[in-house]
C-alpha cells in the first residue's frame, strides 16, 4: 500500500516470507553485522572528519556466499518491489526495464541504540524490512512519546517554518515483516530502542542506473576544442 504523506510516496506493506526464513534472514543479518565490525574493509573514500559505513554492500558475492536460500529470493523480491514502485508511487511507464542498481546493509540494534536523523545522498529510495524489533515493547497507546520505542520518525519535506515539528513527522510502529520504501531525501530516524532483545533490519538503498531520453545528452568530460 502507498500513502501520499504530504507530496512524499512511502510504501508500507507485509514481507511475504515465513517465520523460519524471517529467521534465516535475521540471523544472517547478525552474522555479517558483526562480520563487517571485526573485520573492517579498506575503502577509497577522502578523509573526513566524520566516520561513515565503508564498503559493506550484502548483494556482493563475498557476502551472498554465506546468505541463506532464502536470500535469493530476497534479493528478486526487493528488485520486483522497487519497480512496482517506481510504476505506482512515480508513473514511470518503463520501470520493468530500467537498470537498478541496490546497496544492502546490516543494522543490528542494543536497547538504547537509536538512528540519528539523516538521509540518503548516494541513492533515489530506501527499502528497509524489520526482522526484530525486540520483547516486551510497551503498547503504542501506552508509551510516552517524549521517548518512544524504536519507531520510525518521517519528517515532512516541505518548507513550513512557522509550524512546529511535532505538526511535521510521522510516526510508523514498527514490527518483525513491516517494509517500508520511501524516497532517499526524506529525513528520517528513530526513537531510542527501549525494549529487550535486540532491533535488526535489512536497510537496501536503491537506485535507477538508467534514464529516460538519455541518449539527448552528451557527456562533458573537460576536452576543450
Amino acid at each position: 500500500m502507498i500513502d501520499y504523506l504530504w507530496p512524499t510516496p512511502v510504501l508500507k506493506d507485509t514481507a511475504p516470507w515465513t517465520p523460519d526464513e524471517m529467521e534465516a534472514l535475521r540471523r544472517f543479518t547478525v552474522e555479517r553485522f558483526h562480520n563487517h565490525k571485526a573485520n573492517p574493509p579498506e575503502h577509497g573514500l577522502p578523509d573526513v572528519d566524520v566516520r561513515l559505513r565503508v564498503q559493506l554492500n550484502l548483494f556482493h558475492a563475498e557476502h551472498e556466499s554465506h546468505a541463506p536460500p532464502v536470500w535469493h529470493r530476497f534479493r528478486r523480491w526487493v528488485e520486483d518491489t522497487y519497480r512496482d514502485y517506481l510504476l505506482g508511487a512515480h508513473g514511470v511507464r518503463n520501470a520493468k526495464d530500467l537498470r537498478i542498481e541496490a546497496r544492502c546493509i546490516s543494522v543490528h540494534y542494543q536497547p538504547g541504540m537509536r538512528a540519528q536523523p539523516h538521509y540518503h545522498h548516494t541513492c533515489d529510495h530506501v527499502l528497509c524490512l524489520y526482522l526484530d524489533c525486540g520483547q516486551e515493547r510497551s503498547p503504542p497507546n501506552a508509551r510516552d512519546w517524549t521517548v518512544g520505542d524504536g519507531e520510525l520518525i518521517l519528517q515532512d519535506p516541505r518548507p513550513m517554518a512557522g509550524f512546529p515539528f511535532w505538526e511535521k513527522v510521522h510516526y510508523v510502529e514498527t514490527v518483525p515483516g513491516l517494509v517500508v520504501l520511501h524516497p532517499s531525501r526524506l529525513w528520517h530516524e528513530t526513537n531510542p530502542f527501549n525494549a529487550k532483545g535486540e532491533r535488526t533490519l535489512l536497510v537496501v538503498t536503491l537506485r535507477v542506473a538508467s534514464h529516460n531520453y538519455v541518449d539527448l545528452y552528451t557527456e562533458l568530460k573537460g576536452e576543450t576544442p
